[in-house]
């Protein structure tokens, strides 16, 4: 009985299959043999008197003769009655005109069925980016699916679809001081392949170039996020009213004071108002987003004034999204097993990157766990130290903690904690024994913004085990208002 029951199933599964591959087999026949399947697209558009107004279009802007060569490609062509609204300004402007008709052509062919689920999102000729649905281009619909030709797939389209704008052309476009505090960000720098070699520096071994050749305009913004007018790259930016722009600003002003105020001021609010991804609040389902550096950021449809829809993206106008000063000035952690490097090279014997773990705490109910460490011993070398290296740190008092663990030794030692300069003040704890709880070390206030560098110091001995380095990890807890 099973195996009847099987052979059944098996024959219903297959059955099933060939009716699904007799169907594709079946569209494919009727594409290779329709009445367009000898004809190129703009044969195919020629014979159709509903895309008369198109056809002229392509022989003006010189597309006629490029949807005739041997590549494939797929063409929404609005009909005539669609094209009866086309603005005088783009059908004046060579420029502006070649930018339409090639917004609705792309490389390769697209049949309405490969469209299903998400939109594909498709470069057109014009090097601008469009959706296509199933039954849509942008936001026009489909009248005449899926036409097959020799070189391609025609759709017809009942409406006109022009080439959107992308994130920075829109920016650019406002008068918003968004842009102007983007505009703050630009920076020179020499693009090595565009400037003129002179020669060879001999002490540095890198290249001379001539004086003001291969200059170039770079963004601090976009070091960041990415050029905001890429086309490949899809983006969410939220731009924000004057007010509200300054209102950000004028919030974090006294964290990023720095020797370059102007660049740290507007760069720490801009960078996480940009996110790369589109985003569609029409369909989201929390009202708050997290930047790359992993900043909360308030995003409410009642704060939208307007949602802009881009050739690479979603622009949100918005009336505030105002970020806690905790939310963006969050504390600073490092482990101590990733250093950036040590006083000395030649003391690795002595270090080592430890796989540890913390005993079971049964009064406080806190069970065994493992953690990774660095333990520095015998070295011998009075304020020995271990470098670490953070970037943007925001100006301000901070607590600084440590777990220490000195679970191997049966003495104590000191253990020092500097900023910047190892020679310079410093906060110092005694490293007790077994101690697996984090430590207050004591309190540094940071007096810019920028870099900062930190160094755990052994002893000022050279005793063998009274001047060890032992750290789990350190942190950095900012004292806000």
């Amino acid at each position: 009985m099973i195996r009847k029951l099987t052979k059944i199933l098996i024959l219903t599964a297959s059955f099933g299959f060939a009716l699904t591959a007799c169907k594709d087999q079946w569209d494919d026949h009727n594409q290779l043999t329709g009445p367009l399947a000898g004809k190129n697209l703009l044969q195919a558009v020629e014979e159709n008197p509903e895309l008369s107004e198109f056809k002229g279009l392509l022989v003006k802007t010189g597309y006629d003769k490029v949807i005739t060569s041997s590549y494939k490609f797929t063409i929404w062509a609005p009909d005539n009655n669609a094209l009866q609204s086309l603005d005088q300004s783009t059908l004046n402007d060579s420029v502006k005109l070649k930018q339409f008709v090639g917004n609705y052509i792309v490389s390769q062919p697209y049949y309405t069925r490969m469209a299903g689920g998400d939109a594909l999102r498709l470069k057109t000729l014009n090097g601008k980016y469009i959706k296509f649905h199933p039954s849509a281009f942008e936001d026009a619909p489909i009248a005449t699916p899926d036409l097959f030709t020799g070189n391609g797939v025609l759709h017809i389209i009942s409406s006109i679809v022009y080439p959107r704008v992308n994130a920075l052309e829109f920016i650019s476009s406002t008068s918003l001081k968004q842009k102007g505090y983007i505009k703050t960000l630009e920076y020179e720098a020499i693009d090595s392949s565009k400037a003129e070699q002179t020669g060879i520096d001999p002490v540095t071994g890198k290249p001379v170039y001539k004086p003001g050749t291969g200059i170039i305009t770079k963004n601090y913004l976009f070091d960041k996020t990415g050029d905001l007018g890429n086309e490949d790259q899809e983006y969410t930016v939220i731009l924000l009213d004057d007010d509200a722009i300054d209102a950000e600003l004028t919030k974090f002003s006294p964290y990023t004071q720095s020797d370059n105020s102007p660049v740290s001021s507007a760069y720490t609010v801009l960078k996480d108002l940009v996110f790369r991804k589109p985003i569609d609040i029409d369909t989201l389902k929390t009202d708050t987003l997290i930047s790359d550096d992993g900043v909360k950021v308030p995003f409410k449809k009642d704060a939208v004034i307007e949602k802009i829809v881009t050739s690479n993206g979603y622009i949100y106008r918005m009336r505030s999204a105002s970020v806690k000063l905790s939310d963006k000035i969050m504390t600073v952690k490092r482990e101590g097993e990733l250093p950036d490097g040590f006083s000395r090279t030649d003391k690795s014997a002595n270090i080592a990157y430890r796989l540890r773990r913390v005993p079971e705490d049964t009064i406080n109910h806190i069970p065994s766990y493992l953690f990774n460490d660095i333990y520095i011993f015998n070295h011998k070398v009075p304020l020995f130290h271990v470098r670490y290296n953070f970037h943007n740190i925001y100006k301000g008092k901070y607590k600084v903690y440590w777990v220490a663990p000195n679970d191997v030794q049966t003495v104590t030692f000191k253990q020092r904690m500097a900023f910047n300069d190892f020679n310079g003040s410093y906060l110092e704890k005694t490293v007790a024994l077994k101690n697996f709880q984090e430590v207050e070390v004591g309190e540094y206030t940071v007096s810019k913004y920028g870099d900062l560098t930190v160094y755990i110091i052994a002893d000022n001995n050279g005793t063998d085990g009274t001047n060890s380095i032992n750290v789990d990890y350190f942190k950095l807890v900012p004292q806000l208002p």
